[in-house]
């Protein structure tokens, strides 16, 4: 099935997409509490870091890795033309 985007494109994007749908859901089940590994107070206690700060930090790396990631397949494609 073609979606019309480029093969190296999904490649790039599509672990993202995956991480935060993944992230999604264990957030919204988050408050079954008989299927935590962590209590709650667990988690609030040990947490040093905001869940704000986590978020940044996790795009900022993620915007890295799709960068990398475009940039090595465009070197692939710029050395193929060659």
């Amino acid at each position: 099935m073609a979606f019309g985007v480029p093969d190296d494109l999904l490649v790039a994007i599509v672990p993202s997409v995956v991480y935060w749908v993944y992230s999604g859901v264990y957030a919204l089940l988050g408050d079954m509490h008989e299927y935590r590994l962590h209590t709650k107070e667990d988690e609030n206690t040990k947490n040093i870091v905001s869940k704000g700060t986590v978020v940044k930090g996790v795009l900022i790396q993620q915007a890295l890795q799709i960068g990398v990631s475009l940039a090595m397949f465009m070197a692939c494609a710029y050395h193929e033309l060659l």
